[in-house]
């Protein structure tokens, strides 16, 4: 049995359907994109902007409400097969209402009910983190989710909060008590990317600013005795994608993966997938590579346990 704390609903779908929502929502392809080329990286990228290419056409689509269910259900399947029983999955409702032309608070119901479906269709229980992407507009972002969350009753449904997007951009300088705020008056979880391309700084305004119960990926702090021991004694957990994190480069061919630091330092970690359909793998994959990265088999029986911990869902018996 598995748990899965960091993986984003559009990374998690058969590059097969998405090929297929493509035809039939006749989406306007960008410039030189192959989607029978361009929807999987099976090497490492050369840039996190490389890597994210996919994402010219998964933030196209869906546009119809039956594709996301069809898109949804295929995410699930794959849950699924790879023996997971809970998934924290993270996507970008306002890409939707947009994309789906209505408010963000129908786009929070229809993503509630698809993934409901297929949830109970697939024996998976799940629950939902809302997305915010840094940039200078990430402060409405939360706001505009934040308020869709309170018109919907504060659903139980959605448990966490989480900071995206290029970490070389910047983001308002409210956006940290903004989250902390939601935090505390809500309960929700707060987890942030941070130390994915190399900036330990972003890790440290991740605890101290944000308050973030978990960091996703947080590799740069494999470099930073001090960052270990923070994270170590705030028990903060870190989503660790073994297969993407030498995808994008994070972690380079020549240097060995962080993981063992984080076990030497005991700073706690749950083995994620990330976007395991654009890697063609799932997440029965990544721990067969956090195994190759010096993670025992103990230690990797003992990630249910873990996961459940570390989970922004508090109900586990």
């Amino acid at each position: 049995m598995k748990g899965e704390l960091h993986v984003h609903l559009n990374g998690l779908i058969s590059p097969r359907i998405i090929q297929e929502v493509l035809v039939d929502e006749r989406v306007d392809l960008p410039e030189g994109f192959d989607p029978h080329r361009d929807l999987v990286h099976r090497s490492a990228c050369d840039t996190l902007a490389s890597y994210l290419a996919p994402w010219q056409v998964l933030q196209r689509i869906p546009v119809k409400k039956e594709n996301l269910q069809r898109m949804v259900d295929s995410a699930f399947e794959r849950l699924a097969a790879n023996n997971v029983r809970f998934v924290e999955l993270r996507s970008s409702i306002l890409y939707l209402a947009m994309l789906q032309n209505c408010s963000v608070t129908e786009a929070f119901e229809r993503l509630i009910e698809c993934t409901e479906i297929s949830a109970n269709k697939y024996s998976v229980r799940r629950a939902l983190i809302m997305t915010v992407t840094r940039g200078d507009y990430s402060s409405v972002q939360l706001n505009t989710l934040m308020n869709a969350y309170k018109t919907l009753g504060q659903p139980q449904d959605i448990v966490g909060l989480d900071l995206a997007g290029d970490e070389e951009i910047s983001f308002p300088a409210d956006l940290p008590e903004l989250f902390k705020e939601a935090k505390q008056q809500y309960g929700l979880g707060v987890t942030i990317h941070a130390g994915e391309t190399g900036r330990p700084e972003n890790i440290r305004i991740a605890v101290e600013k944000f308050d973030a119960d978990r960091i996703g990926h947080g590799t740069a702090a494999g470099k930073n005795p001090w960052l270990m021991e923070l994270l170590s004694e705030r028990d903060i957990c870190v989503e660790v994608c073994p297969i993407s994190n030498r995808l994008t480069g994070a972690v380079s061919a020549s240097d060995a993966h962080p993981l063992q630091q984080f076990r030497e330092h005991g700073v706690p970690f749950v083995i994620c997938s990330d976007n395991p359909a654009i890697h063609e793998k799932g997440l029965d994959d990544d721990y067969a590579a956090a195994l190759t990265e010096g993670v025992s088999l103990q230690e990797l029986r003992a990630q249910y346990e873990v996961a459940q911990r570390y989970s922004f869902i508090k109900d586990f018996v």
